[in-house]
């Protein structure tokens, strides 16, 4: 019959089996164990170490990692040294082979019986010696194996040496948990939770931007803020709530080109410190290290220009007294802006647009008496508040202005306007904000612009803009009297001669006259009304001829003294209209005689001064001529030089002399004409014999002379061969000698009918007066005979 394994044998190596098993789990196990402990402790240190040296958090990333490396150490661990033993089929022939080499005394009997099993189930036919053999050797093994112990076959030191390492592990991790709970808190943050921050420090520390102008403190936001380019950046650094404050403060930086540097930051109160970096000209990376704390990430600093205004331009609406809005008159309505400074009538509304470099957040517009604060909402609209002033400078009150701001606004976020209003009058800004609905200017004003970008950068240094009022200034009036003295007749006519000038136009123009008996004055308006000119003018021309005022119809009598005066109004219906009056002339009522007696002796001292016109031409003449003879057959080229020089200054400077008598002659002609005394036979004389011949020597002879003399003076100062000989010269100036003695004649001969006239004039006088002796000598008569 077949030979099978007995179950008591069966059963000791199922024993045997299980025992191994079991001993490699356990073993397993707690090596597992061990080297779970292990990971933590050596990722907690790695952790430590790290934050020692640099203050730092592990970055999440390297946390991970090690975990993962950590995990794959355990996988192994657990693979080799339990999964791939316990999955190792124990046969039987291994087990009585393992129980064969531990136990001796077996020999063989166990492994005989195991292997005969084994190959009768593959044979069909054993011997009968062999088959006694087998039955006694598997009686024995039976016996044999009741006395067996399996433990003894285990070396327990590797299993007992892996509990030991479990127990060490777990009493490590048992008494850390006991006297530093924090430190599983931390682990669990660190690599459980995965938390950014989970170091618990001391010290906390937040850093900021002190931002110009206002010491206005700006945050990081994602570890990045902008800041002006060009200008101090200012770190802040301030303690957390709850931290302490660290002892020192170190500020590491390093620039866009590679510059690198480190800075101890300034103490600036309890718990912050401070540095500035000076004109900071491009980006910076810095970390921030105090006590326990160091920011996780460089913070990075953005220099960007600040916003600025690229171009402004000023849309005009001007008063309509000016008459500027009209094309071609005036300043144009829309005016460029490029000097920080524009001028504009008073009264004028204007809206300020300015176009700007950067999208805007806010504007802020200060003046003498407000203050503007414009904010732009996300959705494109401006909030705008209007902060009163007083002359301290502190707000009295404060308006909202948003919908004058967002009536002139538009939809460009790179365009800012305001409604501005230039007044001279006494407006408040609340009548100012609701009937122009624009910001009252006063008539000098100088704004200060600060401008918001949507980094929060604000220009440091204000955009300024001055607008000026001009104020409409009264009137010019610059007029005289043309051919009119201050004494005149009864029916004498006054020319006025001058300029009438204003700066946006004249409304009107009229004389204000009286006489010494009235008080209040009489007006009269001029022949020409200006109708808005800005320039009036009165010449002897017939574009523009003078203003006459006529004395005739005042029928006024000798001896009356008239005051006249030329007086302008302008067109300004806000601030006026503005009056301006010329000079007041005084004029003396005479009888024609006695304008003719004052006449006569006007031209009694032209006569003389021309008289001695002629002597010093004569004189001139006589040294040239003198000079000229005394040097013939002589070289005596500089005599004759320096005498022709002063040949040539007495004609330059009698020739003046002699434009200014034919002048004065015009005058007494006008004189005449005006005062309508004047006669065909005097106007004729005056005019035909003596003005006209004075002006034709004016125009030819003294021009020949003088061009003649030049010539004859640059040839002799020069060394060359004159062009002109001095005979000519002298043959012109004998030639106007001639006709100015001519005219002298005349001038002697009107001096003749003058004293005729007055001789009459006295003839007459002394009629008068014995006239009033006899009235008087018969009144005296007839008062005797009464008596």
């Amino acid at each position: 019959m077949p030979l099978t394994v007995p179950e008591q044998l069966d059963a000791l190596l199922s024993k045997l089996r299980g025992s191994i098993r079991r001993y490699v789990l356990l073993r397993g196990l707690s090596l597992t164990l061990a080297l779970l402990t292990l990971i933590f402790w050596i990722s907690l240190l790695i952790d430590t170490a790290w934050f020692r040296i640099t203050r730092l958090e592990l970055s999440r990333e390297t946390r991970i990692f090690i975990l993962l490396i950590g995990a794959v150490c355990i996988a192994v661990l657990i693979y080799r040294s339990v999964l791939w033993q316990l999955m190792i089929q124990l046969r039987r022939r291994a087990l009585a082979l393992v129980l064969e080499k531990q136990f001796p005394i077996l020999k063989d009997r166990l492994i005989t019986v195991v292997e005969v099993a084994e190959q009768e189930g593959r044979t069909t036919h054993t011997p009968a010696l062999s088959q006694r053999m087998l039955d006694q050797t598997l009686s024995e093994a039976c016996r044999l194996s009741e006395s067996l112990q399996v433990e003894q076959v285990f070396n327990y030191r590797p299993l007992k040496r892996a509990f030991l390492l479990a127990a060490v592990a777990v009493l490590s991790v048992a008494a850390t948990a006991v006297a530093s709970p924090a430190t599983f808190s931390h682990w669990s943050k660190a690599y459980v939770q995965l938390a950014q921050d989970y170091w618990n420090r001391l010290n906390g520390l937040n850093v900021s931007v002190v931002a110009q102008p206002g010491d206005r403190v700006r945050l990081f936001e994602d570890g990045v803020v902008r800041h002006a380019t060009g200008s101090d950046l200012t770190l802040l650094v301030e303690t957390q709530e709850g931290k302490l404050p660290p002892e020192q403060v170190m500020l590491s930086y390093r620039t866009q080109s590679g510059a690198r540097a480190k800075a101890l930051m300034t103490p600036a109160g309890e718990g912050k410190f401070r540095h500035t970096i000076g004109n900071l000209v491009e980006d910076i990376e810095l970390t921030v290290t105090g006590g326990d704390f160091t920011t996780v990430r460089p913070l990075k600093v953005l220099a960007v220009p600040e916003p600025q205004i690229t171009s402004m331009t000023a849309i005009c609406d001007y008063p309509d007294y000016t008459g500027w809005d009209e094309r071609g008159t005036g300043e144009p309505t829309e005016r460029k802006i490029s000097s920080s400074e524009i001028t504009v009538p008073m009264e004028t509304s204007l809206v300020l647009q300015a176009a700007v470099s950067k999208s805007l957040r806010g504007v802020r517009i200060s003046g003498r008496e407000f203050e503007l604060q414009l904010r732009r909402a996300d959705d494109g609209s401006w909030s705008a508040q209007q902060r009163i002033l007083n002359e301290r400078g502190l707000v009295e009150k404060q308006e909202d202005f948003s919908s004058s701001v967002n009536r002139v606004m538009n939809a460009d976020d790179l365009l800012v306007a305001l409604p501005l209003f230039v007044t001279s009058g006494e407006v408040s800004m609340t009548s100012a904000l609701a009937s122009r609905q624009a910001i009252p200017i006063r008539e000098s004003e100088s704004m200060r612009i600060y401008l918001e970008d949507t980094d929060g950068i604000i220009n440091l240094e204000p955009i300024r803009l001055e607008i000026n009022g001009q104020v409409d200034e009264p009137p010019a009036v610059q007029t005289r009297l043309a051919g009119i003295g201050k004494a005149i007749t009864r029916k004498a006519v006054m020319p006025f001669q001058g300029s009438v000038t204003d700066d946006y136009g004249l409304q009107e123009l009229f004389f204000e006259f009286r006489t010494e008996k009235e008080e209040d004055p009489t007006t009269q308006p001029t022949e020409r009304q200006p109708d808005g000119a800005r320039e009036f003018v009165m010449e002897k021309s017939e574009q523009q001829p003078l203003e006459r005022f006529d004395v005739l119809p005042l029928e006024l009598d000798v001896d009356d003294v008239l005051y006249v005066t030329l007086v302008a109004r302008d067109g300004d219906d806000l601030n006026g209209p503005h009056v301006s009056r010329g000079e007041t002339y005084r004029m003396k009522i005479v009888s024609d005689e006695a304008l003719l007696s004052l006449l006569y002796q006007d031209e009694l001292n032209l006569r003389r001064r021309f008289e001695q016109v002629i002597e010093e031409l004569e004189r001139a003449r006589d040294d040239l001529n003198q000079t000229n003879a005394a040097a013939a057959g002589e070289e005596n080229a500089a005599g004759l030089s320096e005498a022709t020089q002063r040949t040539l200054n007495a004609i330059q400077k009698d020739a003046l002399e002699t434009d200014a008598i034919r002048a004065a002659f015009e005058s007494v002609l006008e004189e005449l004409v005006n005062n309508r005394i004047d006669t065909p036979q005097i106007r004729s004389r005056l005019q035909d014999k003596i003005i006209e011949p004075l002006a034709a020597a004016l125009s030819e002879d003294f021009e020949t002379t003088e061009e003649h003399l030049r010539l004859l003076d640059f040839a002799l100062r020069e060394g060359k061969t004159p062009t002109v000989s001095v005979e000519t010269c002298l043959a012109d100036m004998d030639q106007l000698l001639t006709n100015l003695a001519r005219i002298l004649q005349e001038m002697r001969k009107l001096e003749s009918f003058q004293e005729v006239i007055e001789l009459l004039k006295g003839i007459i006088e002394d009629e008068k007066a014995l006239k009033e002796k006899t009235e008087q000598e018969r009144k005296n008569k007839l008062i005797d005979l009464l008596n």
